[in-house]
């Protein structure tokens, strides 16, 4: 399974928690249910802003929105991570906001 499909499920299982429809979650992050919904299906994969949105909205901590039943290896994940900041290497907003996060995960 992808990292943006087992991403979407967590995002879904703490949405669920919380008692939030898709539409509600949606608006809180200031998204269309739409764009929710491929989230959560895996076919889209959020930006840095909505995730730390989500932590928020949803009271949890970025790092256990990564915490996948399934084992993903860590070259997977860097590759995934290196695709994401070569999308948004020309926008200071949003590497600063990637720093903020990896710098919360890394030290808890």
């Amino acid at each position: 399974m992808s990292i943006k499909s087992n991403l979407g499920k967590q995002i879904k299982k703490y949405r669920q928690k919380r008692g939030l429809s898709q539409e509600e979650l949606a608006e809180k992050l200031e998204i269309s249910q739409q764009t929710l919904s491929k989230i959560e299906c895996g076919k889209n994969f959020l930006t840095a802003e909505t995730l730390e949105k989500l932590q928020n909205v949803l009271g949890v901590s970025i790092s256990e929105f990564f915490k996948f039943d399934e084992n993903i290896t860590a070259q997977e994940l860097l590759n995934s991570i290196e695709k994401g900041l070569q999308l948004i290497k020309t926008n200071p907003e949003k590497l600063a906001c990637v720093n903020r996060l990896v710098h919360e995960i890394a030290y808890l």
